[in-house]
């Protein structure tokens, strides 16, 4: 058996042997089974970070863990070692120090210090609690394992007594106040957390796309509670906290707050490029700026020709709105002559500018102008043909096409890129302004840049005049006419409405002969009624003639035919034919007036009124049958079916009869129809005349204007 030495503890190991002569070493063994060494007091104690008052009898300790190499073995945990030191400090005390300091000894803590055991190896932060006030302690620190402790750290030195601040500064300001410069201002803690005497404040900002670059640290002492912050971005995010500190450390930072700096002028644009270089056009571009310091509104383009042309320096600026463009086609160069261009980018004010010269002539290498350059017209489209010319240095790789009205003069891309095998190319008319005059040409391109354009085409119009029946004018007019148009239909629509309801009402010419003609048997039914006109009619006729108004007839001067009436008499359509037969009674010679005429109707009708007595409802009498009717007195316009005259020539002989011995003059026949329409009541018909059956032939009637007030 061999003791191997020098081994680590608390480490497996392999072994293997080898055999050894004076002439060499033999192959090995065999490995041995893995064999772990024994654990060992730890090399290294945690290193301890800060020892920070957290109150006025407590501190916070903070460590790191100390490297896995020098555990040896399984950490267990810590122990804090603590001890309380003497307000005046001799010269064994200093040695005392200065001995643990060196980590000579570690009897010196061990016998005068107190310790706290933290029987967690994760852990890297403990309290220290139920310390003394205004006092100073010496903290030291070691790890352990089952084996035993390892040497205790350097010691730290902390005052309790006042505590770090444990709130913020409140109601944080940061204002932009220039480009470069950020104003703050903030109040203090309050008191009952400030733990102490607050010395001054702690400011970290940085920029809010770049903390870990950026972040920088500002510190202002009391009495101050503002503080300026220069030399930063222009246009740029900042985000900042505060924290205040007093002898016992730094209190909690507040919360980030953000702020941005104001605008300026940004740098000058990243490069300057030229492209589509011919004899009299170019296309310039520009990069962004590196720093726009601000919010880009735009470019500012200056081109001048370096030396005068024709003795004259002509300068253009232009200026291009918006961020986004940052190209511009410029026309109208003298070929051969060299311009000098100037880019600036523009914020709240111009930046630097970025300057280069170009020649207007095409490159040398470039392709010659393409040939045979002509153009055609159809309804729709433009049809532009050539033919290839010189290719230059390098092969063709494609056509560009410029147009410009003829009343313009400045060309412009039309098409920007057509195949090479391209030798005609297609102009819609939508394309071009109506009535305008266009004129074409065509530019060859390879790697070295535009080449000569061609000789320009003929002018043509885009488009011709647009038919008559196209025009705003036309469309107008077609609408008013058919609004006219309308309004003439509806309006003789309306006419034609009109004069049938008045051909239907005005006379009794005019009328059927289902609405003249109503006989016994046909269903119909007279209903006595009177409209507003008839009354005033008859009224008007009495006062001027002197007469009185007949009076209401009573039950015995009427004359039934024996036919039952309908059974459900009230308001609706009867079905049988009825002739009345009226004799007058005396009434007051006083006239009467039209409103009281209109006062004195019945609240219902004439026959409803009958119907509602039994005693009369069985006493009519069918009216014989066969009856024909004559024609009026002189053939008047008035013809009467047969039924209607026999009854009324009936009732009139009756009439003469009774009234014989009453010594009445005359009796007044009334005829009414009904219909499903309703009762009809002739207008315009002459004035109501007396009927004598002495001078009137009986069947024979008096055309009457109104009826009977009963009605």
């Amino acid at each position: 058996m061999v003791p191997v030495f020098r081994l680590k503890p608390f480490s497996s190991y392999k072994l293997r042997l080898l055999a050894t002569n004076d002439i060499g070493d033999s192959s090995p063994s065999k490995d041995t089974e893995a064999v772990t060494t024994l654990q060992d007091v730890p090399d290294e104690p945690p290193v301890i970070l800060t020892v920070k008052p957290t109150t006025t009898t407590s501190v916070l300790v903070q460590w790191k863990r100390p490297s896995d190499e020098s555990v040896n073995g399984v950490l267990v945990g810590y122990r804090l070692y603590y001890r309380e030191l003497p307000v005046n400090t001799t010269a064994s005390t200093a040695a005392e120090t200065m001995a643990t300091k060196n980590n000579s000894t570690s009897a010196l803590i061990t016998a005068k210090s107190t310790f706290k055991t933290v029987s967690s190896s994760s852990l890297t932060e403990f309290e220290l609690t139920q310390l003394k006030k205004f006092r100073r302690y010496q903290v030291v620190m070691a790890s352990y394992n089952i084996i035993g402790e390892s040497p205790p750290s350097l010691p730290m030195e902390v005052s309790v007594g006042e505590a770090a601040p444990s709130v913020a500064p409140q109601s944080i300001s940061a204002v932009a106040s220039s480009p470069n410069m950020l104003e703050l201002t903030w109040d203090t803690p309050p008191p009952e957390t400030q733990n102490g005497l607050i010395q001054g404040y702690k400011i970290h900002y940085w920029e809010r796309e770049r903390q870990n670059e950026t972040d920088e640290v500002t510190v202002v002492f009391v009495p101050d509670t503002s503080a300026r912050l220069a030399n930063l971005s222009s246009y740029t995010h900042y985000m900042l906290t505060l924290a205040a500190f007093n002898t016992a450390g730094d209190g909690p930072p507040s919360e980030p707050r953000g702020a941005r700096t104001q605008q300026s002028a940004p740098s000058p644009p990243a490069f300057l490029n030229f492209s589509e270089v011919s004899g009299n056009s170019l296309n310039v571009s520009w990069g962004a700026p590196a720093s726009p310091n601000g919010q880009l509104e735009g470019y500012k383009v200056v081109y001048q020709p370096t030396t005068p042309v024709q003795g004259v320096s002509k300068v253009v600026t232009v200026e291009v709105k918006g961020s986004w463009q940052r190209w511009l086609k410029v026309q109208d160069l003298t070929r051969g002559v060299t311009y000098a261009f100037s880019v600036q980018a523009r914020t709240v004010a111009l930046g630097p500018p970025l300057q280069a010269n170009i020649s207007a002539q095409p490159l040398q290498g470039t392709p010659g102008s393409p040939m045979g350059m002509s153009i055609t017209k159809s309804s729709s489209s433009l049809a532009l043909h050539w033919t290839e010319g010189e290719a230059g240095a390098g092969p063709i790789s494609g056509y560009v096409v410029e147009a410009r009205p003829s009343d313009e003069g400045v060309w412009d891309s039309f098409i920007r890129l057509l195949p090479p095998s391209s030798r005609s190319a297609s102009v819609p008319m939508e394309r071009l302004r109506s009535g305008i005059s266009y004129e074409f040409r065509v530019i060859a391109i390879n790697r070295y840049g535009y080449g000569e354009p061609s000789s320009p085409s003929t002018a043509l119009a885009a488009l011709s005049e647009r038919p008559f029946y196209e025009e705003w004018w036309f469309l107008l007019v077609m609408a008013l006419i058919s609004l006219i148009l309308i309004l003439v239909l509806v309006f003789t629509l309306l006419l034609h409405g009109h004069g049938t309801k008045y051909k239907a009402c005005s006379t009794g010419k005019h009328l059927s002969t289902v609405e003249e003609s109503v006989t016994l048997d046909n269903g119909g039914f007279t209903a006595l009624e009177l409209n507003s006109r008839t009354l005033n009619s008859k009224n008007s006729f009495l006062k001027k003639n002197g007469t009185r108004s007949p009076p209401r007839p009573s039950p015995g001067g009427l004359h039934y035919s024996d036919e039952d009436i309908c059974n459900n008499y009230n308001g609706a359509v009867l079905t049988e034919s009825t002739t009345l037969t009226e004799k007058p009674n005396e009434v007051s010679e006083s006239e009467l007036t039209d409103s009281d005429y209109e006062d004195e109707q019945p609240k219902h009708s004439f026959v409803n009124h009958y119907m509602s007595d039994p005693t009369y409802y069985n006493s009519w009498k069918r009216q014989p049958k066969g009856l024909k009717g004559t024609p009026g007195p002189a053939g008047g316009p008035f013809a009467y079916e047969d039924c209607v005259v026999a009854a009324a020539a009936a009732a009139a002989a009756a009439a003469v009869a009774a009234g014989a011995g009453d010594g009445e003059p005359y009796y007044q026949t009334v005829v009414t129809q009904h219909s499903a329409g309703g009762a009809y009541t002739p207008t315009g018909q002459p004035a109501l005349t007396h009927v004598n059956p002495n001078t009137n032939p009986p069947g024979s009637r008096t055309p009457l204007t109104g009826f009977s007030s009963f009605v």
